[in-house]
């Protein structure tokens, strides 16, 4: 009901109880037929004020006039109960109040007036001897030329003036507290209106998504679960009782459960993978309320995923095997030649037997290149003990480079001692023909192209240094920090793994390379590598991997 209705039953609740109460106290005889009228006239306002509301709009007016008609008919019962100063004078209290909830401030204020005036009035009335006038001698003159008149006037003026001044104060703060009591409603309202939207929102973003949602509380009772989730789920409209036995429950309420369970888990249902994502939510109070899970449907992607592997790891194995056929390329050249000069028959027998020496390195070579690229592709970490002379490692592949891929480049070494480093061989001529078959290339075989291989000490203790430069075009600032990434390569027919296995094979024998370019100045490599111990110089086996 509106505050309105509770108003117009409140009005004839309190007037009827007036009326019986008085009728049964007072007698038939003395107010009956006045308090019957009362009665009517009340019945009849509220009456006539349902008939306005439901067939016209509804006016403030109105109400007003039923707060002075009730103001009257107060006074009318309340002289007839007792006078102005009887006990039934607190009515106008209610009265005045209940005014001011309805019309505000003003509304208060001004009924308090009236209602003032209405004692007023009856004081008037009283003090006055008016009601001795009986000229016609009805019923209701001698019942009010029989109330008591003994009043003095000044007693009637405090009595009417501390009524007045309460009364003003009661429509004062009913109305203010009428008026901030509606305020805060608003706010209220308004308040949960956009919860409501928020909420409405909220609800419809979660059906439109595409991603399952199953929500539980702290007990594991399911609590809700968007459409997406009941079509990946397979669950009708009554979810609850079978959503329990699913795996993706059981595996939300085992999350709710551990503190060591994984948030994300692929999860494959039937034929499809979902990936569910799961995470706790709190209460206003910041007390655990329950837990949810995301599942997304990523089959598509995971089978375009496994796809793309698959042609990574193709392109991946392409790739290597065009390096390998690169590195191959150097010692089949170095061998090719030999044998070439052999089949000639000009060479005396200590030329035969170095052409053959060197076909039969080159050969070994080849395995060892082999060997390394197995490695790695196990992204193996290798322990030398074998002893090797970089020494010799800087002669094998200065002539590898010199016979086969260096062409009219001039190719010269410098080579200050014999250090020996814990190593493979192999791997370090593979190490060197790289990074001297780079600079061949970017030198692009030009009369006045230089490569310098140099042998010194390290400035730090305990290594050896290797140097490879070129008085090449130099290396272009914005590429210097791709140039170990694998596969990363500005040359048309490149494999990008040279270098990338060239860092490899420094790292296996715990050195570090650099590079250091200038544009238009050349191209230095510095490879550092750790000396082995002097005891190790005795056991030079020729760089054996072990």
């Amino acid at each position: 009901m509106t505050r309105r209705t509770w108003y117009q039953v409140g009005r004839i609740i309190v007037f009827g109880l007036f009326v019986i109460f008085g009728i049964l106290f007072l007698g038939w005889a003395s107010v009956g037929k006045v308090y019957s009228v009362v009665g009517v006239v009340v019945v009849l306002s509220v009456s006539l004020d349902f008939f306005f509301r439901k067939s016209l709009r509804e006016r403030e007016w109105q109400i007003w006039v039923q707060f002075i008609l009730d103001s009257i008919l107060a006074s009318v019962l309340i002289r007839m109960a007792g006078g102005f100063d009887g006990p039934f004078t607190a009515f106008f209290f209610i009265h005045t109040f209940t005014a001011g909830v309805f019309l505000g401030i003003r509304g208060g204020v001004t009924i308090a007036v009236l209602d003032a005036l209405m004692i007023a009035s009856m004081a008037f009335v009283s003090i006055s001897g008016l009601a001795d006038v009986t000229p016609t001698g009805s019923a209701f003159e001698r019942l009010v030329h029989a109330v008591p008149s003994n009043i003095t006037f000044q007693y009637a003026l405090l009595f009417v003036m501390i009524y007045a001044g309460f009364l003003t104060i009661t429509g004062l703060v009913s109305g203010y507290l009428s008026q901030h009591l509606l305020l805060e409603k608003g706010r209220s309202e308004g308040i949960l209106r956009e919860l409501r939207e928020a909420k409405t929102m909220s609800r419809e973003i979660l059906e439109s998504l595409s991603d399952g949602i199953l929500v539980i509380d702290n007990s594991g009772t399911p609590v809700s679960i968007n459409q997406s989730g009941l079509k990946i789920l397979s669950l009708s409209n009554k979810w609850r009782e079978r959503v329990c036995d699913t795996d993706i429950y059981t595996m939300l309420k085992e999350f709710q459960l551990s503190d060591g369970m994984p948030p994300v888990i692929e999860l494959s249902i039937d034929e499809a993978i979902l990936e569910c994502r799961m995470g706790t939510f709190l209460d206003h109070e910041g007390n655990s309320a329950g837990a949810l899970v995301a599942m997304t449907d990523i089959t598509e992607t995971f089978e375009l995923k496994r796809k793309l592997q698959e042609q990574e790891k193709l392109a991946a194995i392409g790739r290597l095997s065009s390096t390998m056929a690169h590195e191959i390329r150097n010692p089949l050249a170095s061998m090719s030649g030999a044998a070439h000069i052999l089949q000639m028959g000009t060479l005396d027998w200590k030329k035969t037997d170095r052409m053959t020496e060197l076909i039969s390195s080159q050969a070994k070579r080849i395995s060892e290149i082999i060997e390394g690229y197995l490695e790695l592709s196990r992204e193996s970490t290798v322990s030398y003990t074998n002893s090797v002379s970089l020494a010799a490692v800087v002669n094998e592949a200065v002539d590898v480079a010199s016979q086969g891929f260096g062409g009219l480049t001039g190719i010269e070494s410098r080579i200050e001692g014999d250090f020996i480093v814990f190593g493979n061989q192999a791997r370090l001529v593979q190490l060197l023909t790289n990074i001297m078959r780079n600079s061949v290339e970017v030198l692009e075989n030009s009369s006045d192209g230089k490569i310098r291989v140099s042998l010194v000490r390290s400035a730090m203790d305990g290594m050896v240094e290797l140097r490879v430069h070129d008085n090449g075009p130099g290396i272009p600032e914005k590429i210097m920090v791709q140039i170990f990434d694998p596969f990363f390569t500005t040359k048309k027919e490149g494999t990008g793994l040279g270098l990338f296995v060239a860092r490899k094979v420094v790292h296996d024998h715990r050195g570090r390379i650099d590079i250091e370019s200038e544009p238009g100045e050349g191209t230095t490599v510095r490879i550092s590598i750790p000396i082995a111990p002097p005891d190790a110089a005795a056991a030079e086996t020729g760089g054996n991997q072990p």
